[in-house]
């Protein structure tokens, strides 16, 4: 209904409107989210998936919003490269179900928004089970880690990847992409040791000290001056100096204050206070905080009520101005319960939803 009346509209006044609305024209032809699908493809230069528009328009909100950024290609911070992805969790790629592309940075363009709501109920049910992720925050440091730099002994600040080059997603994602798909180390290992796992880029450049052009001291001795023999004192400083000398007034002097300590400073401050917002987003509404367990999966995988509230709110968090529907989350984690467990999964998933609403 949405993309109908958006089409009358359109073509009662195209002309005020800037870009190429051909895909609304396209909507009256292909409702069938299906077929959506499978006729998306990945525009490299523009780095979005070509049925965004629409997916958005479907799967995202508040719908006003979302209307409008498609109608006039809106960018940032409204439209971000996750929305034009239909990746409104930002996953990298780990060859997804629907996953057509990847963006310079690794991030997957599904061909729908539900294979992109599908990954990442998955990719929730690995790190939940698997990693043994239970809380907000261990799953967040994870999901969006931080990018540390450190302070140098030459000013500045380096950038340093705490599990070495070759341990970094970029250098993981660029080893994918080069022949042999091997990740070479930086440091190399001594008789008998391992490869480094811990590199520094110090963008900085080094003092350059001048060197003089004579040796220090290489010409004539200055001569000594000649010893001066102290004075005898006389007879009235020497009675000066028996006379007894009255004391000193005691007063009251205030107390020292304390020397303020400097503040260390933290190197990953910025990133850590991201973090934690993050985390915190995810367990509003819930009750708990961001250290307790989310209770998102059953031992044997099924998922839980909060396994939804946790999907919106980080991909609302992901997104910025927009979030991804109740709909889409309750279709992306029945179809990632029925590929891990079955149809008994998927029901039970659906019948305790619909109880907690």
């Amino acid at each position: 209904m949405v993309a109908q009346t958006l089409i009358a509209l359109v073509l009662a006044g195209r002309a005020a409107l800037p870009g190429n609305l051909d895909f609304l024209v396209e909507a009256s032809g292909r409702a069938d989210p299906a077929e959506r699908a499978s006729a998306a493809r990945y525009e490299s230069a523009t780095r979005e998936v070509t049925n965004w528009r629409l997916e958005a328009m479907d799967a995202l909100g508040p719908k006003p919003v979302v209307a409008l950024a498609a109608l006039l290609n809106a960018g940032r911070p409204v439209v971000t490269r996750c929305v034009r992805l239909n990746n409104y969790w930002c996953i990298k790629s780990a060859r997804w179900n629907g996953e057509l592309a990847t963006d310079g940075e690794g991030h997957v363009g599904f061909a729908s928004a539900d294979h992109g709501a599908e990954a990442a109920a998955t990719l929730l049910r690995r790190y939940y089970l698997d990693f043994k992720r239970k809380s907000a925050l261990d799953i967040v440091r994870r999901w969006a880690p931080a990018e540390c730099g450190i302070a140098t002994s030459l000013g500045g600040a380096a950038v340093l990847a705490v599990k070495g080059i070759g341990g970094t997603l970029r250098a993981r994602y660029l080893a994918s992409k080069r022949k042999g798909g091997s990740v070479r180390y930086t440091a190399t290992a001594g008789p008998g040791g391992k490869p480094g796992r811990v590199s520094m880029v110090l963008p900085v450049r080094t003092p350059q000290y001048r060197v003089p052009d004579i040796m220090a001291g290489g010409g004539e001795r200055k001569k000594p001056e000649p010893a001066v023999r102290p004075s005898k004192p006389s007879p009235v400083a020497i009675a000066m100096a028996r006379k007894p000398q009255p004391a000193p007034k005691a007063t009251a002097s205030a107390a020292p204050k304390p020397v303020p300590q400097p503040q260390a400073a933290t190197a990953c401050a910025p990133d850590e206070q991201r973090i934690r917002n993050y985390a915190a987003r995810m367990v509003e509404g819930l009750g708990i905080g961001p250290t307790d367990d989310l209770r998102l999966f059953e031992a044997d995988g099924t998922p839980l009520p909060n396994l939804t509230h946790i999907m919106l709110a980080m991909s609302g968090f992901e997104l910025g101005m927009l979030k991804a529907d109740h709909d889409l989350v309750e279709r992306g984690i029945q179809r990632a319960a029925m590929k891990s467990g079955g149809a008994s999964r998927a029901e039970l998933f659906r019948e305790r939803a619909s109880a907690t609403r």
